[in-house]
């Protein structure tokens, strides 16, 4: 199988579930672990290779806690609302600030709408 970078260097599509906007969301806003040193770091460990494009499927807080009711839930999906609402903020403000790179879908629709939006 190759990887990514030899993909990449042939042309091909790559696909990734979360990438560097998850990392500076998630640890640099949601943990506030420093968003200038994530991104400082993520732009050295990824050579400052960036999507093309980012996908984000934007689903509402109440939906979003309703669904999670339904599951077993792991680490992240335990922290409380406070964390989810800094990872919220921190997506957006990626958003604004390359607005470009990013599509927003909306998730409350039902998967198969989700999928053909994609």
């Amino acid at each position: 199988m190759p990887s990514r970078l030899t993909a990449l260097a042939a042309g091909r599509v790559v696909l990734c579930d979360r990438y560097d906007d998850s990392t500076l969301a998630y640890q640099g806003h949601g943990r506030r672990l420093g968003v200038p040193d994530l991104l400082s770091i993520s732009t050295w460990a990824l050579a400052g290779r960036l999507p093309d494009l980012v996908v984000f499927i934007e689903v509402p807080t109440d939906v979003l806690n309703q669904r999670l009711a339904k599951r077993n839930l792991d680490r992240f999906e335990r922290e409380g609302a406070e964390f989810f609402a800094r990872i919220n903020d921190g997506f957006h403000e990626l958003m604004a600030a390359d607005p470009a790179r990013w599509i927003v879908i909306d998730g409350t629709a039902p998967k198969d709408d989700v999928e053909a939006d994609i």
